[in-house]
């Protein structure tokens, strides 16, 4: 029985999400074991993190040069081997604040280059297999998210069970499994710009090229933009203020449960998204999604029992489930294949700015600011932005060929 590609695909962006998401996990953990500072374990994830702006820019032109299925089956070996950098340099020779911070950075650099390299063979590997564009697009952000939840769990399990230094071998092999499948994907696109030996010059042209498709593209900007503020604003609220909250209360099992609300309402939020473009156009259901985003976000403000945070959460899930196969399929659809790398780079590397960014804002507010107030005021402006962009900019123009909207069920 011949495997399907696309499950190939989807495995590993959740491979790979559940290896990333551990190592948020098992550095910090690693830190504060060698240094017993958590200030030092925030220091790390930060800066390493900060690092990624310097190299997402160039991952789509890299991808246009070489091709989307090497950069993902090297991107991840490269994960892999930066992770096992941390056990082996810590048993020869010891580790300290400045060897972390280097090898954490090695590792964060090449981060974006496999999730774009994967998004860049969702249309062709559909294509391929024969499947609905929009029905994939929603399955593989859902199994992508599904290993951001797997990743935490298994690596605090495998703290506990086998150690920090075999632990950072199993996310290893992760990596490696993540970048096996992706080998298995065959060579299905002729759009790699194949002619063009590779060059630092070439890269950086095709980088510009699809940073300019996308400037013309003023509907497609706008998506992007509006999915850059909600990135610098979810994640934030997510790692920062409902921690602070739970954390300030002693309910750390509350705040657990609501973030996996949060995965749950994504995860089915994302596979109803081929439903829910069949009964709004994509500008409409943006400023939709976007504007119970806020509202939701609002509603934690009057801090409610636990059940109904949970609730919320599972709402806010649901509500920004469709947005990452939306903007996915949006740019499949308006953009031609070769330009994909470049363009999701584009996006990544906005996100990447932002994310550290709507961080540091919000993690010096969340100080001097009491929780109720702040997340109305975040929910608010969110809501405000959204309509603002949405009915007088260009995005109520995004639109799609109506007879590739699926029908059946």
């Amino acid at each position: 029985m011949r495997i399907r590609h696309s499950y190939l695909l989807a495995l590993a962006a959740l491979f790979a999400s559940a290896g990333n998401s551990a190592v948020h996990i098992a550095i910090p953990w690693l830190v504060l074991e060698t240094t017993g500072s958590s200030a030092n374990a925030g220091v790390v994830l930060g800066v390493s993190g900060f690092s990624v702006i310097f190299t997402a820019p160039i991952i789509g032109g890299l991808i246009a040069v070489l091709g989307a299925r090497p950069v993902s089956i090297w991107a991840d070996i490269i994960s892999a081997g930066s992770v096992v950098l941390f056990p082996i340099i810590g048993t020869l020779f010891g580790l300290n604040l400045a060897s972390l911070l280097i090898i954490a950075i090695i590792g964060a650099m090449f981060d974006p280059a496999g999730a774009t390299a994967r998004k860049s063979l969702i249309q062709a590997v559909a294509e391929r297999d024969g499947l609905s564009l929009i029905k994939f697009n929603g399955t593989y952000e859902a199994a992508a998210t599904i290993g951001t939840v797997i990743g935490p769990t298994g690596a605090a399990l495998a703290i506990n069970f086998i150690g920090i230094n075999a632990t950072f071998y199993v996310i290893a092999i992760v990596f490696l499994l993540a970048s096996c499948l992706a080998f298995f994907i065959p060579v299905i696109t002729t759009f790699t710009k194949s002619d063009e030996s590779f060059s630092v010059g070439n890269v950086f042209k095709e980088t510009r090229i699809g940073m300019n498709a996308l400037w013309r593209d003023k509907p497609l900007m706008s998506l992007v933009g509006l999915y850059t503020l909600l990135t610098a604003i979810y994640m934030p609220v997510e790692s920062i203020v409902l921690s602070r909250y739970f954390r300030d209360l002693n309910e750390p099992q509350t705040f657990g449960f609501v973030l996996s609300a949060m995965s749950v309402g994504v995860v089915i939020g994302a596979l109803q998204f081929h439903r829910a473009i069949r009964f709004f156009r994509p500008g409409d259901l943006v400023i939709i999604s976007m504007t119970l985003i806020g509202a939701v976000v609002c509603a934690m403000a009057f801090l409610p029992n636990a059940i109904i945070f949970i609730g919320l959460g599972l709402a806010l899930g649901l509500a920004f489930g469709p947005v990452s196969p939306m903007s996915n399929y949006l740019v499949q659809q308006r953009m031609p294949q070769q330009l994909h790398g470049p363009v999701f780079g584009t996006q990544f590397s906005l996100m990447y700015l932002a994310t550290p960014a709507g961080t540091l804002a919000l993690g010096l507010i969340v100080q001097s600011v009491s929780i109720p107030p702040l997340l109305f005021w975040i929910g608010a402006l969110f809501i405000g932005v959204t309509l603002l962009v949405g009915f007088t900019g260009p995005l109520r123009r995004l639109s799609v060929d109506a007879s590739s909207v699926d029908k059946g069920p």
